[in-house]
């Protein structure tokens, strides 16, 4: 967390997404401070979807432009967007059986060795972090 709660971390500017025909989005603005929490609420097909496709780089805008604590981004892919610490979690609450719960929730994010290999005792140290944090046992 930055000490300037003040900081602008997420800037869409006029931001606008069409497939075909079909207008998603239509100069979408949206701004948010260091620290802040928010919701993107609205109708199924109001583009709330599309517009978190853009930021984690599935997609990219028509027009507009997406900034990230004053930098501009322009990410071809969710891989870019990782890089710089945005990926987007699908609305999918089912767990892979024969994972454990430190696996589960690092999935696709598992610390790695220098030879490439999934650092475990980090996994797990991370995993014990993120469930102290949140006060689950």
């Amino acid at each position: 967390m930055s000490e300037n709660h003040n900081s602008t971390a997420l800037k869409m500017d006029s931001v606008s997404k069409s497939f075909g025909g079909f207008q998603a989005l239509r100069s979408v603005s949206f701004c948010c401070q260091e620290a802040e929490v928010h919701g993107l609420v609205g109708e199924n097909g109001a583009g709330k979807t599309t517009l978190v496709k853009i930021l984690a780089g599935e997609y990219q805008p028509d027009k507009g432009d997406v900034f990230l604590r004053g930098e501009r981004l322009n990410f071809k892919n969710p891989r870019q967007a990782k890089e710089k610490g945005i990926s987007l979690i699908h609305q999918e609450s089912t767990l892979i059986p024969y994972l454990n719960a430190a696996e589960n929730l690092f999935l696709g994010k598992e610390p790695r060795s220098r030879l490439g290999f999934i650092d475990s005792t980090t996994l797990y140290q991370r995993a014990k972090e993120v469930l102290d944090q949140l006060n689950i046992e």
